[in-house]
């Protein structure tokens, strides 16, 4: 049984209420399934009360649904997550809550989102009875995340029989900096409590608590893979989806060297009493400020580059590290991974830095890489033509995305698990042609959500509909059943399914990229 993460300090009976498979407040059982107030008005009944949430045609929508408590009051702030409260009456669960609390992507930044429960969003068929589940945990480089995006709306999948949960939990300072008694990794801790409450929970929305996959793109889907090795979350879900997932991750050491440098940038000790006292419009100008500093690779050495809040390997919550992880904790729990062509156009091209790449930056980066004398040769053949800065955009897809995605795919066949891998090479017109098969491309086919306002810049227009017809249903089938519907992984000809305007199963794509990498590791 997957030990919950509240205490019996506050929730007395946990032992009961939080086991496997078992329903209702301090053990009482819930009336399972959801019922109609009127044509437009679903009620569902969960562990602390009644929830109101709003139909759309044979989908039953419910946000703001809260799975943990709000994490940045005085007596949580920097805690593992703590239970909910019971309400009475029926809470409003028609719209979605604020984001966690985070780097605005407006022009001059500053915060957005806001402190609140940790919440989720469900999207369920109305007649649904014991129905897969689909959990997901967006990106957003560990100090963004918003489960309320537009090209996340499940009602796709839902229309075609899958409960949908959409998750927020904890990044940056609050959910990932290293704190001296505090618990590292709290934004995974929020992860697996959402896990634990979707276990108890999820039947009330007619899904199948012993049938769930968890799937996530990016820093999602990296937690995808740590949830997979780490043993807490063990028993909490039967199959997994992973787009794009980098492996980032820090030892204890240079985490504490990020906390550090974070107090001095806030001018506080680095302790969790004097990180609380920071104004969160404060926080996250640090946040921002670090963010900024860590792209100084000569200053910070290895972990240059990288966002500054990522899960740390702290012996705890993240034994050891992540492939080390899945060996030992993974079993055979069937994978669909993948990544997209050209991952990195979407961070060089929409500012145009991508045109300010100069040669010295690319040789400097191959280098950086240890990569063979003729991998220049390699990437100068990405594009016709290829500048400075579509090899660096094709090098740096590489070594963030594309080349942990295989060595993850790898592992978990050596494991002896079933993996279907994806490429996914749509070449989207978006920002005047260029952006390409870019990092996040590749999420709206997926979720079916071509049409939302949120993916129309990436699409560069409507997108090609019968490309994500072909993606969802992949994605629908293999949620329903564990197989992605085409041969599965394996390490002699590595078949693939590559997504495009034409759909199909190649042998070893890129391979002459992949072989420039054999000899680099990640863990």
């Amino acid at each position: 049984m997957t030990q919950p993460l509240f205490g019996r300090r506050r929730f007395l009976g946990a032992g009961a209420a939080f086991g496997a498979g078992a329903m209702g407040l301090a053990g009482c059982a819930h009336t399972v399934g959801m019922q109609d107030i009127d044509s437009t008005t679903p009620i569902a009944t969960v562990e602390h009360g009644r929830l109101r949430g709003v139909r759309a045609g044979s989908v039953a929508m419910f946000k703001r649904v809260p799975y943990a408590a709000n994490p940045f009051t005085a007596s949580n702030r920097f805690q593992a997550p703590q239970p909910v409260s019971a309400w009475s009456g029926e809470r409003d669960a028609s719209a979605y809550g604020p984001m966690p609390p985070q780097p605005s992507r407006a022009p001059g930044g500053g915060l957005a989102g806001a402190a609140d429960d940790l919440t989720l969003n469900i999207w369920a068929p109305t007649q649904a009875r014991n129905a897969p589940v689909m959990v997901w945990f967006p990106g957003g480089a560990f100090y963004r995340v918003d489960a309320a995006e537009g090209w996340y709306d499940g009602s796709g999948f839902a229309r075609q029989g899958i409960v949908v949960v959409t998750v927020n939990y904890r990044v940056g300072i609050d959910g990932f900096m290293t704190l001296d008694g505090m618990p590292d990794n709290r934004g995974l801790l929020d992860q697996v409590a959402a896990l634990q409450w979707i276990r108890r929970n999820i039947a009330s929305f007619g899904g199948n608590p012993d049938d769930v996959t968890i799937s996530g793109q990016s820093a999602g889907a990296q937690s995808v893979m740590l949830l997979m090795g780490m043993p807490m979350a063990q028993g909490l879900f039967r199959k997994a989806i992973a787009q794009s997932p980098p492996q980032n991750h820090f030892t204890l050491d240079q985490a504490r060297r990020i906390a550090a440098a974070t107090a001095d940038v806030l001018r506080v000790r680095p302790s969790a009493q004097a990180m609380a006292s920071v104004s969160l419009p404060d926080m996250i100008a640090g946040t921002e400020k670090m963010i900024g500093d860590l792209r100084d690779r000569a200053k910070w050495g290895p972990i240059g580059g990288q966002p500054p809040y990522l899960p740390v390997v702290d012996g705890k919550v993240l034994t050891t590290t992540p492939l080390a992880a899945l060996h030992r904790h993974a079993g055979s729990i069937p994978l669909l991974i993948g990544c997209t062509d050209e991952e990195a156009r979407l961070y060089l091209v929409p500012g145009g830095t991508i045109d300010r790449i100069a040669p010295p930056a690319f040789q400097g980066a191959l280098r950086g890489n240890r990569l063979p004398a003729h991998a220049a040769d390699v990437y100068a053949k990405v594009r016709d033509k290829a500048s400075p800065g579509d090899m660096l955009a094709a090098l740096e897809s590489d070594a963030t995305f594309r080349i942990p995605t295989l060595r993850f795919a790898e592992q978990r066949v050596a494991a002896g698990a079933p993996v279907w891998l994806y490429n996914f090479g749509w070449s989207s017109p978006g920002f005047g042609g260029r952006l390409g098969a870019g990092h996040v491309v590749d999420v709206p086919f997926a979720f079916d959500t071509l049409a939302t306002k949120q993916a129309a810049p990436f699409l560069g227009g409507p997108g090609y509909q019968p490309l994500a017809d072909e993606m969802h249903a992949r994605w629908t089938r293999f949620i329903k059943t564990g197989d992605a519907g085409w041969p599965r992984y394996e390490l002699a000809t590595r078949p693939t399914m590559r997504f495009d305007t034409t759909s199909a199963v190649v042998s070893d794509p890129l391979a002459d990229r992949r072989t420039l990498w054999a000899a680099t590791t990640f863990d």
